[in-house]
């Protein structure tokens, strides 16, 4: 092949789909993001990072740019024989386990994504939208749940929520004027929107194929396929936070004085995914 046809007419058969991945894991996992340095040398290859370092969410030890070279600086005394580790970057075990093949039990920077919008159907909406940016969110917001957040999480929620839920043009009014994030709510609102909340976090959990006790079976099987173990590790994180999240409803639920109150019709509830 001459090199004018480079780079394009790359000969499919000496290059397929299989090999091309494998080759884009190797490059993948080699890739270093670096602190402190401008955006143009952020990223480095280090080729002998992954067959000689461990990484980690919760240790010290950086690679860092110095020149032209990237140095690691360990946290630590090491013993002869004893893996070095390198902290990893804030990064959920969604990305650690595309970016590094690895999931993280102990990563505190984990975390799972809602999606939250403002019905656009909704008279009121603009209304809305502009009190949701008054407030920092917007019409279509994503609230990142962290791990052993859960209850903070939840709570960052249910402004917006109560929001979409407003019907009354002088409830609307009020807010408009109001500072801060605060609707009136009555009972039955605050019944809808929590019950929104539990059936979506229900509903989320329900569309994994196994449960957290079929997953610790899984994880208990010493020959189970490292594929399959990274990913059930993945899955079981997440539901755990979901859980959380759904026990955080539920004791909101139970807070509630009245339990005995119908959740209020909601024809232009905000939606969640």
């Amino acid at each position: 092949m001459g090199v004018r046809q480079y780079p394009y007419d790359i000969p499919t058969e000496a290059f397929p789909f299989e090999i091309f991945k494998q080759a884009f894991v190797a490059v993948q996992s080699c890739v270093v993001h670096l602190q402190g340095v401008s955006l143009a040398r952020r990223f480095a290859l280090v080729p002998l990072g992954p067959p000689l370092l461990a990484y980690k969410s919760t240790c010290r030890a950086m690679l860092t740019a110095v020149d032209d070279a990237v140095h690691l600086v360990v946290d630590r005394p090491y013993k002869d024989g004893e893996p070095i580790v390198v902290w990893c970057g804030p990064q959920p075990n969604s990305k650690l386990l595309i970016n590094y093949g690895f999931v993280d039990e102990d990563n505190p920077y984990d975390r799972i994504v809602v999606e939250a919008a403002l019905s656009t159907e909704d008279p009121q909406y603009q209304e809305k939208r502009m009190v949701a940016q008054r407030n920092g969110k917007l019409s279509q917001q994503s609230f990142h749940v962290h791990v052993r957040k859960e209850k903070e999480a939840v709570a960052d929620m249910l402004p917006y929520l109560r929001l979409g839920y407003l019907s009354d043009p002088a409830e609307m009014q009020s807010v408009i004027t109001s500072q801060g994030p605060v609707c009136p709510v009555s009972p039955c609102v605050e019944r809808a929107v929590l019950d929104q909340l539990l059936d979506y976090f229900k509903e989320r959990l329900s569309g994994y194929s196994t449960t957290l006790m079929e997953d610790d079976a899984l994880l208990a099987d010493q020959n189970l396929n490292p594929k399959k173990r990274v990913a059930t590790q993945l899955v079981r994180l997440e539901k755990k936070i979901l859980q959380a999240c759904l026990q955080a409803t539920v004791d909101l639920i139970n807070l509630l004085p009245d339990h005995s109150v119908s959740p209020c019709p909601a024809p232009y509830a905000p939606s969640l995914k």
